[in-house]
């Protein structure tokens, strides 16, 4: 699995819970290999993993990983890719091959199509992301009655976390109700960082704000408590309780991967008439 030097996904976080799955929930699922023995090889072009994080943090990360029985490859670039495998460029220039049959690319984030439609029609300039450029209130240029927010906005280099959408999206909804009422003068959008967190394993998570740094269990128990806060509702936050609970306290998980090969062979046998019953002898 490699990320890509400017993209924004947490290949780390992704990387160990692979770990997790393989060598944990999966360990006594088959009888004709053991997952344990699975090789799980993270490739980086950048030095070190989660880079937005505090460089101790990012110590933290690379040593849980490691723990985790992951392969570092940072500083790597991949120069190809097939069925069969991975072709790797290292720090010093040198070549060299993984043979992998399963691949996991992670390049950043792009935004959605529609503001490719939003640019066309309001003559806007797209940034590299596919993102919009808009106004301090969130709004379009040239357009004060259209919207944009979240990972499509692109205002001060605001990076596209849920966070950003949604503090944008209520200050969107406050501008329209505030018009309503007969108020036009536009505010202009801040946005307010709570802080970052990543996790990494069961009971390993990151956690910064500011010169505020958590790691290791607690971090992974306030990764928890904001998921838990955000969600919609008591019955998806006992739902979720339940289903986590599941995961981190046993070694079972609820959620399986359905392969194409069982989707064809399920195809098939729907679309197989019914075998008639043998006849009986008289």
């Amino acid at each position: 699995m490699q990320r890509e030097a400017r993209g924004g996904c947490p290949i780390g976080s992704l990387a160990g819970q692979i770990a997790e799955l393989a060598r944990r929930a999966l360990k006594d699922n088959f009888r004709s290999f053991n997952p344990n023995t699975s090789r799980i090889v993270l490739i980086d072009a950048v030095n070190t993993v989660l880079p937005p994080f505090p460089e101790p943090l990012q110590r933290r990360a690379r040593r849980d990983l490691e723990r985790l029985g992951i392969e570092m490859r940072l500083g790597t670039r991949v120069t190809g890719v097939d069925p069969e495998g991975l072709d790797l460029e290292s720090p010093d220039g040198t070549s060299g091959r993984i043979r992998a049959r399963t691949k996991i690319w992670a390049a950043g984030v792009q935004a959605s199509a529609l503001g490719a439609i939003l640019a066309e029609q309001s003559e806007a300039e797209l940034d590299r992301a596919g993102r919009v450029p808009v106004e301090p209130d969130c709004s379009l240029p040239g357009f004060p009655e259209v919207f944009v927010v979240g990972d499509m906005m692109g205002l001060d280099g605001l990076p596209g976390v849920a966070e950003v959408a949604m503090q944008s999206g209520r200050h969107a909804a406050k501008t329209i109700v505030r018009r309503i009422e007969g108020e036009d003068a536009a505010q202009p959008f801040r946005y307010r960082d709570l802080g970052t967190a990543a996790t990494i394993a069961r009971f390993r998570a990151l956690v910064y704000r500011g010169r505020l740094h958590a790691t290791g269990l607690p971090a992974w128990v306030v990764w928890l408590v904001v998921h838990l806060a955000f969600l919609i509702g008591f019955k998806n936050r006992i739902g979720v309780v339940a289903n986590w609970a599941t995961a981190f306290l046993g070694r079972d998980r609820r959620q399986r991967m359905i392969t194409a090969q069982q989707v064809f062979a399920r195809q098939q046998r729907l679309e197989q008439p019914e075998a008639s019953p043998p006849a009986r002898a008289t």
